[in-house]
């Protein structure tokens, strides 16, 4: 008996430069609400705790969701599937050279953006793969710990959008993370035979 063709899932992953939404930048919050908005996926995957979306305990969450996704989905019909693991990570820190090298790099970080016309640009091409070296630089220079976790936090985020896959088949999923993790989500999702990975431009 011959098996039933597999159901692929739409899943995008879109990144944001997370604590960087309140500067005067053309990709800013507006323009995000605007863009999952035209997108209206099925299910918004959103790097939160289960227990903050429970509790609707959204004081510490980045911007960008706080004041503009969590909104939007109550005033549609997007829902919301909170990934984030148990306890949400703090931004790396470091002491003497390592904390100022940290800071220097994420005024680099504000330069991509500020230069960045609209959300195409952070998500590929050379600003997307600058900001990834920079974050992960970031990451070396506040030490094991810190890339540890960051390891840790992508594999759980893998993990949580895969399961929703699999409990939603054909759906269309939108993954909004911080661009720290689109390097490491997008090609371990591939993997999967039941995920179809795409560009959020084409959800």
């Amino acid at each position: 008996m011959d098996e039933p063709p597999l159901t692929r899932t739409l899943v995008a992953v879109l990144g944001t430069l997370t604590e960087f939404h309140h500067e005067p930048l053309p990709y800013n919050l507006k323009a995000l609400v605007k863009l999952v908005t035209d997108l209206r996926p099925d299910l918004l995957c959103l790097d939160i705790t289960a227990t903050q979306w429970q509790q609707r305990d959204f004081a510490d969450l980045p911007p960008e969701y706080r004041e503009a996704l969590l909104p939007l989905a109550q005033q549609t019909d997007i829902v919301v599937v909170p990934i984030g693991a148990a306890r949400p990570l703090k931004e790396p820190q470091a002491a003497g050279w390592r904390g100022r090298a940290i800071a220097l790099l994420r005024r680099g970080l504000i330069g991509l953006q500020r230069t960045s016309p609209d959300p195409a640009a952070i998500n590929q091409g050379w600003r997307h793969h600058v900001a990834n070296e920079l974050y992960d630089t970031i990451a070396r220079l506040a030490g094991q710990s810190t890339r540890h976790a960051w390891h840790a936090h992508t594999v759980h985020l893998t993990q949580r959008v895969r399961e929703t896959a699999q409990r939603d088949p054909g759906c269309r999923i939108l993954v909004v993370v911080n661009v720290r993790y689109c390097h490491h989500l997008r090609p371990v999702l591939r993997q999967y035979p039941e995920i179809d990975v795409v560009s959020y431009s084409h959800l």
